[in-house]
């Protein structure tokens, strides 16, 4: 009797399969480095698409930097970084990029595990910050893809600024998790995302961090088309911020069209940011905050034009020189300003680096505009109250220029919207 063809093929079709999501699937090596344990599994996978197992936790005990395309990688499992604190230092130093996982290339998918306990990237970070140690920390995720997708990952103690996508462009992240807080000392530079790039939509996020949980800086070709919605930030962060920009007055800040929307903030310093450097240049143009709930929240709606970095003040300033924002639009913000106890655990001088003169606890808005350098301006639907249950205030040096409905008088004072 004939044996059919198909019975003949389905063993050796299943072995084929077996072998290559064998190929696929990172060998775990218990106690060592699987940094080239994934190498060897991203150049033998015919597919393409590597796989960090489920129920394992890799060792990333070196940097792992990628430059490939059409590529996928599954975090299914964990991935942990060194312990040892100078085995990390060492790495960073000697280091091209500065960061522990960096890919650049053109399509490129990163996805974690869609179990809470899975799909985690542990950096240890809680030593360095009761340390107090800021030498050779690593940015931890670097994605410059062209065309990429990250999606359902998690970081718990970045040891300090956690996704960067600086020149990133047509990337969408969603569902991710970065938890920076400290049972200790408070951690510094825990910056969530870096949103430096363009076409960039990042939405669905819990953030609870000790920096920006968004900032949008200027890159070599600016940073255009970016939408951050449908977030959570809380702990002691320092919210969605815009800049800093025009740090170097030689190169001009070129941010715009920027949506930041449907985002809640909670015990964080300030909610919509943003500042420049005194003396920058360049423009920040058509960004809008809509939709945004605060709770106990220090500076709601915060500009500065005269930030100045306090450890790194850069070159020769020109006071005259502004960085100027056009297009700017705060709508509907509701929820309480932390009155009682304002501020973070960030100071470590006095006056402390937020110390802003005449803010005492009330303000919703604290706008420190220079003359002529805030442009058609519309701010509307603002429902701030501080704690205490007094007016909420405003503090405003310059009026918008060319905004014929900026919704608020620019005084030093009870804020009254006008519409």
């Amino acid at each position: 009797m004939a044996v059919p063809l198909l019975w003949l093929l389905t063993p050796v079709c299943l072995l084929v399969a077996f072998a290559a999501a064998q190929n696929c699937t990172v060998a775990h090596t218990f106690g060592g480095d699987d940094t080239p344990s994934f190498f060897s599994s991203l150049q033998s996978c015919a597919s393409r698409s590597v796989i960090f197992a489920p129920n394992t936790t890799y060792n990333i005990l070196t940097p792992l930097v990628v430059n490939d395309s059409d590529i996928t990688i599954s975090i299914l499992g964990n991935l942990s970084l060194p312990t040892n604190v100078t085995a990390i230092q060492a790495a960073v130093n000697a280091s091209a990029s500065g960061f522990w996982f960096y890919f650049s290339g053109t399509n490129v998918t990163l996805l974690g595990s869609e179990a809470e306990e899975w799909g985690w990237i542990n950096s240890w970070g809680q030593q360095w910050w009761d340390a107090g140690n800021q030498i050779a920390r690593p940015h931890l995720l670097g994605f410059a893809v062209t065309n990429g997708l990250v999606a359902n990952l998690k970081f718990y103690q970045p040891i300090a600024w956690c996704v960067s996508l600086a020149a990133a462009l047509n990337v969408l992240v969603k569902n991710t998790v970065i938890d920076a807080r400290s049972t200790g000392s408070f951690p510094f530079n825990t910056d969530g995302f870096d949103a430096t790039g363009s076409n960039l939509l990042i939405e669905d996020s819990v953030i609870l961090n000790g920096d920006d949980a968004l900032a949008i800086g200027q890159g070599s070709i600016g940073s255009k088309n970016i939408t951050f919605r449908r977030a959570y930030v809380g702990y002691q962060s320092h919210g969605a911020s815009i800049g800093s920009l025009g740090k170097d007055p030689s190169q001009p800040a070129n941010v715009s069209d920027v949506l930041v929307e449907n985002v809640f903030f909670e015990n964080t310093l300030y909610g919509a940011r943003f500042k420049s450097w005194e003396g920058g240049t360049g423009l920040a143009r058509n960004v809008t905050y809509r939709n945004i709930g605060l709770q106990n929240v220090t500076f709601p709606l915060y500009i500065t034009q005269s930030y100045v970095d306090q450890n790194d003040p850069g070159g020769q300033r020109f006071d005259n020189a502004s960085v100027v924002m056009q297009e700017f639009t705060y709508d509907n913000f509701w929820g309480s300003i932390n009155t009682y106890h304002p501020g973070d655990g960030s100071c470590v001088s006095d006056p402390c680096w937020y110390y802003e003169p005449g803010a005492d606890g009330t303000q919703a808005i604290l706008f420190r505009c220079n003359p002529g350098a805030c442009q058609n301006f519309n701010v509307s639907n603002i429902n701030i109250r501080p704690q205490s249950g007094v007016p909420a205030t405003i503090i405003c040096n310059n009026p918008p220029v060319n905004s014929s409905h900026p919704g608020y008088a620019c005084i030093n004072g009870t804020f009254i919207p006008q519409y």
